[in-house]
């Protein structure tokens, strides 16, 4: 996904509030994925898990790309197992 390099700083907000957003879930899949004992509600999780990772990826490369009057403090990342 490919945008202008330029957005506006409220832009800025939406996209760090999406990815605080996209990292407590993804945060969620896995604690939840490692608990639960029904093999078709885990293999949900972990795919959610695997689709919030690349949503994350994806917010970040927009941020790092983007110019604007305000930078992110830094890229979010998932602390989770790889």
């Amino acid at each position: 996904m490919r945008i202008g390099n330029d957005i506006a700083p409220h832009e800025v907000l939406e996209l760090q509030e999406l990815l605080t957003f996209k990292n407590v879930c993804a945060t969620k899949s896995a604690a939840m994925a490692s608990l639960v004992k029904d093999e078709e509600l885990k293999d949900l999780l972990e795919e959610d898990l695997n689709k919030g990772k690349e949503h994350i990826k994806e917010l970040n490369d927009l941020m790092t790309g983007a110019s604007t009057a305000f930078k992110p403090a830094s890229k979010a990342t998932v602390g989770l197992r790889q």
